[in-house]
């Protein structure tokens, strides 16, 4: 497995880019998502083009540390986008807010997947954070 970090500063405060982002329902902000629903603590989102849908677990979700933490709630074969036995059985994200200086604030995503894809799914997650700063500094 490996570990790679996502990270961005925003110019608004964390306690409003927490609110846009602590409903773990909520994908509206991450590009290439369609729709998304919930039973549990389990979140399905189906991608654009309605091509696959990925389910994720829940696993921490902290009000007080902005902070939230899920993992895959199903395997997933990628064999037709990295080849055979390109099986996901284990990914592990976090997301966390921090304040920086007055009315800043730090967003980091990490991702905890397997080698063939760390690199893809953090330049997803860096995009999705790109995209988050778009719409908040708009």
């Amino acid at each position: 497995m490996e570990t790679r970090r996502a990270e961005i500063v925003i110019d608004r405060p964390a306690d409003e880019v927490w609110a846009r982002i602590r409903d773990f329902e909520d994908v509206s902000w991450i590009p290439n998502t369609e729709t998304s629903r919930m039973e549990g603590d389990v979140r399905s989102v189906r991608m654009k083009g309605g091509s696959f849908e990925v389910t994720q677990r829940l696993l921490e979700h902290d009000e007080a540390n902005r902070t939230m933490k899920y993992c895959m709630a199903m395997q997933l074969d990628l064999s037709a986008v990295y080849g055979p036995g390109s099986v996901v059985d284990h990914l592990v994200a976090t997301i966390a807010v921090s304040p920086k200086g007055e009315g800043s604030s730090w967003v980091t995503y990490d991702v905890e997947t397997h080698e063939f894809m760390v690199a893809g799914v953090n330049a997803e997650y860096q995009g999705a954070l790109d995209n988050l700063k778009a719409l908040l500094e708009a």
